[in-house]
């Protein structure tokens, strides 16, 4: 076979199918040029699958020399040297978009400048271009595509559905209105106006927009010459896929798996298996830091150290969510006014005391049951721990378990009343306008998982001495295994020592835990124990062990509660801000407001 130059029917139509493989890949070139353009509307219309689509904007136009031009491969206004690749203040710069969608299509181009009177036109069939006329457009540009692909029909065969095209380019347009968010967008799936996004002031007003709901979170976060702004929602408002993570670097979206994973692993132990969280992650860094052209659609990018990425992301999301931002909290600073309409307005003014705890012995106070709704504050019994015959409590810095009383100035749990136990499984509560359950075993694992978790990172675990030490057997494989991270074990608390070739002896346990807990920790732990080679893999399933841990101590479904034991415990969980979901993620809580209790009675319409 002899070489030869292909021709340039061929060039452009691979050209296109490297930039345009689907529909929704051509609206996001035209797109990305729109908002390079300065436009701050948009419209977009798209039918027959994608193959026929209107994109216009009221950007800066293009100069009726340059009409012919803009359809030719390689031509581009974003960089002129090779440097300005990697200084790009734009979304285009390869000059590829126009040219490649005008060889695969029926494709006109009509734009005019501020300064003009006229708008030009400019037609190319499946890549012959006609001459360049006058006509009337607003400011701005117009490009329509029709008949896309008619020139490559074994590319329309791997086309899917209609409703399956459309869905990935209101995809395509949502990721980039999210983004652009002082650009109004408005978008027509046929003749149907899909939605129209007002222009926004912010990145989290235009998610709250776009998700639909009232409450969205936001974190900022920058170090090193990065920026870092996220929006998220509780993770009460979930999906049962990715789709709503949603990846911005240098404002361009991307799909990334491993800031993806960052987000997950920040949102982990408040997940559920299959869930995922609404999330907008955007970050900007240094220029020589990102490398955006390894794709040809631009949609990937390459980090010089992507770990320290994902460790921006994960902290700074992670911080974020331990305040558990999505409680609606009473600052207990304040007085604390009645909540029931038959309190008396001398009550409302006299307040009560500010909310503290003492994890002491002391009473119920009986006033509790003489005040309806009325808050009452006071010490209650330290409850939950397991019995078990200790010689002697200690931590690695002597330092109290107990501790002195602690001052709780923002409270959510503590501004419920206790009104019983259901199925000894529930606590039922009630507030100024709801009723509560409260799942008493995911509650109290979610204490027990912050207040150990918290041990472990400040060093500071209570260890509990065991007068009669637990005898454990395994094989001698397994004996060496645990040698190998006797030391990391200690650092959550259990302390053993080899008693023999084939068994151990555990010799102490974190205060509050019990020893079946420990025990299948001690089993997990020789299975994975391979798994958990470095320091670093540990600290990553920390939280996974001290989970177990949580899970086997915490009360169970079926056991009985005092008052004061449910009081105590809603107190606990005004410690963590975390505690409206257990560490595997499942609802603490179930809510029913009066209203609807209301409306099921027939009390009202």
């Amino acid at each position: 076979m002899s070489i030869s130059y292909l021709n340039k029917q061929v060039i452009d139509q691979i050209a296109a199918g490297e930039v345009v493989e689907r529909p929704s890949h051509l609206v996001k070139e035209l797109l990305e040029n729109a908002i390079d353009a300065g436009s701050t509307k948009i419209e977009v219309r798209f039918d027959n699958g994608g193959r026929d689509i209107l994109v216009q904007d009221n950007g800066r136009g293009i100069n009726p020399k340059e009409l012919a031009l803009a359809l030719d491969r390689h031509s581009t206004s974003k960089i002129s040297e090779y440097e300005d690749i990697w200084n790009l203040s734009s979304y285009g710069f390869r000059g590829e978009a126009l040219a490649s969608i005008s060889a695969v299509s029926d494709f006109e181009l009509i734009s005019r400048q501020p300064d003009s009177t006229v708008a030009h036109k400019i037609q190319s069939k499946f890549g012959e271009k006609s001459e360049v006329t006058t006509t009337q457009l607003p400011v701005g540009t117009l490009v329509r595509v029709s008949q896309l692909f008619e020139n490559t029909p074994v590319r329309i065969k791997f086309l899917k559905t209609a409703s399956y095209e459309h869905s990935l380019i209101k995809q395509v347009i949502k990721a980039l209105a999210m983004i652009n968010y002082r650009v109004e967008f408005k978008v027509f799936d046929g003749q149907k106006l899909v939605f129209q996004t007002p222009a926004a002031q912010s990145l989290s007003e235009r998610a709250q927009w776009l998700f639909g709901n009232e409450k969205v979170f936001t974190t900022t976060k920058k170090a090193d010459g990065f920026e870092l702004e996220a929006v998220f929602m509780s993770p009460y408002d979930v999906e049962k896929n990715s789709k709503n993570i949603w990846v911005f670097v240098q404002n361009r979206w991307v799909q990334d798996k491993m800031i993806q994973s960052a987000v997950m692993e920040a949102f982990k132990n408040l997940l559920m298996h299959g869930e995922y969280p609404r999330v907008v992650v955007n970050i900007n860094c240094p220029k020589d830091f990102v490398d955006i052209n390894i794709h040809p659609a631009k949609s990937q990018v390459k980090f010089t150290d992507s770990q320290k990425v994902f460790r921006l992301v994960y902290h700074a999301l992670e911080k974020a969510l331990s305040t558990g931002p999505w409680k609606e909290v009473v600052d207990a600073r304040k007085e604390w006014p009645s909540i029931a309409s038959s309190t008396t307005q001398s009550q409302i003014e006299q307040g009560s005391t500010p909310i503290t705890y003492s994890t002491q012995a002391s009473f119920k106070d009986p006033q509790l049951f003489t005040a309806q709704f009325q808050k009452k504050v006071f010490p209650t019994p330290q409850m939950f721990a397991d019995s078990m015959p200790l010689v002697a409590t200690t931590t690695s810095d002597n330092a109290s378990v107990v501790g002195p009383k602690k001052e709780i100035t923002n409270v959510y749990w503590q501004q419920y009343q206790v009104v019983g136990q259901v199925d000894l499984t529930y606590i039922v509560c009630q507030g100024a306008d709801k009723m509560v359950l409260v799942d008493q075993h995911a509650a109290h694992e979610r204490v027990l998982f912050e207040r150990i978790l918290n041990q472990y990172r400040n060093g500071s675990i209570g260890i509990q001495k065991m007068l009669i030490p637990i005898s454990l057997d395994f094989e001698a494989e397994q004996i060496e295994l645990l040698l190998k991270h006797q030391e990391q074990l200690a650092r959550i608390g259990i302390e053993w020592e080899q008693a023999g070739p084939a068994s151990i002896c555990i010799m102490g346990m974190p205060t509050e835990i019990k020893e079946n807990a420990v025990i299948k920790l001690i089993n997990q732990f020789v299975n994975e124990a391979e798994a958990v080679s470095t320091s670093y893999i540990f600290e990553n399933r920390v939280k996974d062990f001290v989970a177990t841990l949580a899970c086997h101590s915490a009360i169970r479904a079926g056991q009985s509660l005092s008052h004061s034991e449910m009081e105590k415990l809603l107190a606990d969980m005004d410690e963590y801000p975390l505690s409206s979901f257990c560490p595997h993620g499942r609802p603490v809580n179930l809510e029913f407001s009066f209203k609807y209790l209301e409306k099921e009675f027939g009390r009202i319409n």
